[in-house]
């Protein structure tokens, strides 16, 4: 029994013994095992906080990408309101370039202005220096005239002194206009019925008056000696021309262009001697009839070079057949 016992007892020791063996292998093992898990589960834990840090860095990347997005919304809508800007800008640019244009071609006109004034300006320069210059000679001038000023008061005295006598001619010119318009107005009345019969004509000139008789009313064809109503009408013309003071009496006869006849060749070889000898006949009746001063009296012949009409017909022939009185200044 003993023997048995010690049997089971060798083997339960032995049991036992393998038992614990591997009771202390296993253990060996879980305590590796148990290292290695908690070696495991340092890392996992290591792990788990950097993962842990890294989402709460993903989270704050998340916050700030949603901030972004929030952010870039607005952007979105700023760069929408700065295109909106922007073609506005593009607009006004435009029309700011439209208006540099315009701008340019003022400035263009204003600088041509601006060149044609400085042309001025030079021409205006160069005119006040020669008014310099002549300044300064009108200087020197009145400076020679006032070293001259008694001489110079003398000469004002002198030319007032004229002055005072040209004042005087005046008066006795005007006197005498006047005289002439009153001659004219007198013949104009005396002679009226032979001026509507066209045998007178009377001109009125700034200092002169003309009276132009044709011949028929003086004088018969081809003759030097005056008709009976030649005398009557001179002797009127007369009367009027014995109030004009200080005026030369011109007589010119005149003649158309047929060559005198033969029968009066006599006393008239040409025309020249014919309208000599009527001017002639007329001073002659001033003189003796009338009683005017034959040294106020001319006698001028002009033949026939001084027509107022044509020769070529009867009429014209006629108007230019005339004696004609001249009252105009004295000759000096």
């Amino acid at each position: 029994m003993k023997t048995v016992a010690g049997i089971v007892l060798g083997v339960l020791l032995v049991a036992a013994i393998i038992f614990g063996a591997i009771i202390h292998g296993k253990y060996s093992d879980t305590k590796e095992a148990l290292l290695i898990s908690e070696k495991n589960s340092s890392e996992l834990n290591g792990k788990v906080t950097q993962l842990t840090e890294e989402a709460s860095s993903l989270e704050e990347k998340i916050r700030k990408r949603e901030a972004g997005l929030r952010d870039l919304g607005n952007v979105h809508k700023r760069v929408s309101e700065l295109e909106d800007t922007l073609k506005a800008k593009d607009q006004r640019l435009a029309e700011f370039q439209k208006e540099l244009s315009l701008a340019k071609g003022d400035l263009e006109r204003e600088r041509k202005a601006e060149e044609a004034l400085r042309a001025q300006l030079n021409t205006k320069e160069t005119a006040a220096v020669e008014l310099q210059g002549k300044l300064r000679v009108s200087e020197s001038r009145v400076l020679a005239l006032e070293q001259d000023s008694a001489s110079q008061r003398d000469r004002i005295r002198e030319l007032r002194d004229q002055l005072s006598d040209l004042e005087g001619e005046k008066a006795g010119v005007e006197g005498k206009v006047g005289q002439l318009e009153t001659t004219y107005k007198a013949l104009i009345a005396d002679l009226k019925d032979q001026i509507e019969k066209r045998e007178v004509t009377i001109e009125s000139f700034e200092k002169r008056i003309s009276v132009s008789f044709v011949d028929r009313i003086l004088f018969d064809f081809g003759k030097e000696t005056i008709t009976p109503e030649g005398r009557e009408v001179l002797q009127k013309v007369g009367e009027i021309l014995k109030g004009v003071q200080g005026r030369q009496i011109r007589v010119i006869g005149h003649t158309d262009d047929i060559p005198i006849l033969p029968r009066y060749r006599y006393r008239f070889p040409s025309n020249w001697e014919l309208s000599g000898a009527r001017a002639a006949a007329v001073v002659r009746h001033f003189e003796k009839r009338t009683g005017l001063d034959p040294r106020n009296l001319e006698i001028v012949g002009r033949s026939f070079y001084h027509p107022v009409a044509g020769n070529e017909t009867a009429d014209g022939r006629s108007q230019n057949r005339r004696v004609e009185i001249i009252i105009a200044p004295m000759l000096k």
